[in-house]
């Protein structure tokens, strides 16, 4: 296994975001606490994988630690009681831990170094992050509003993490199945915002990325 290093570290977040929603597919097969606890520790995985490949500051690494600690209560918690305030708390960390991921990786993707495959890297990473975090909001929607979403049923979070996850990069690449619909204006907002963002980040972030990780391959030939 490569040593974890600047030049390779986006990889780590990548396939451990990819990783995490393979596992958030997978365990929908296994209705129960037995799909539940799997799930519950594939997040926990993901969450230390985080710390480790972006090279964080010390508050916000302290924060994510904070928010693993607090992710295990909730979870073990929410075993035994069940209470739906535990389902928001769990929700909000998840929220919490991917929009600051997103905005650190994006401070070392788009503000640092130069341009090479490992932020190309990066920037698919910020594009899972993004669905992610849109994924959370639609979970917390569906929480306050089980009918807030059409053509999804009302169930455990884990459980229906995935469904939730499909829709939320549906939206974000603006294919519109329209198998899934928002029912009120508030998801209709979120939904609306998604697209927006998703369309600009891919016509103006990585089309820029591209473009500049072009010109250095051909400054790099012309300096030969």
């Amino acid at each position: 296994m490569k040593q974890l290093t600047e030049k390779n570290n986006f990889v780590y977040l990548f396939f451990s975001l990819i990783f995490f929603l393979f596992s958030a597919a997978v365990v929908v097969e296994f209705p129960g606490s037995i799909g539940e606890d799997i799930f519950s520790i594939v997040t926990m995985l993901m969450l230390v994988i985080s710390i480790k490949s972006l090279k964080i500051e010390r508050t916000w690494k302290w924060a994510v630690y904070a928010l693993i600690v607090f992710y295990v209560l909730l979870t073990a918690l929410g075993k035994f009681f069940g209470h739906q305030a535990y389902i928001y708390l769990i929700l909000m960390i998840l929220l919490i831990f991917f929009i600051g991921s997103f905005a650190s990786a994006a401070k070392q993707v788009l503000f640092v170094g130069d341009i090479d495959g490992n932020k190309i890297i990066g920037s698919l990473s910020l594009y899972l992050l993004l669905g992610l975090m849109w994924t959370v909001i639609y979970l917390l929607l569906l929480a306050m509003d089980p009918s807030a979403f059409s053509g999804v049923e009302a169930a455990n979070w884990q459980q229906g993490f995935s469904r939730i996850a499909y829709y939320s990069f549906v939206t974000l690449t603006t294919l519109g199945y329209g198998d899934i619909l928002p029912t009120n204006h508030v998801a209709e907002f979120f939904v609306y915002m998604e697209a927006i963002i998703g369309v600009f980040y891919m016509a103006i972030i990585v089309s820029s990325l591209i473009s500049l990780r072009l010109a250095a391959i051909q400054d790099e030939k012309q300096g030969k």
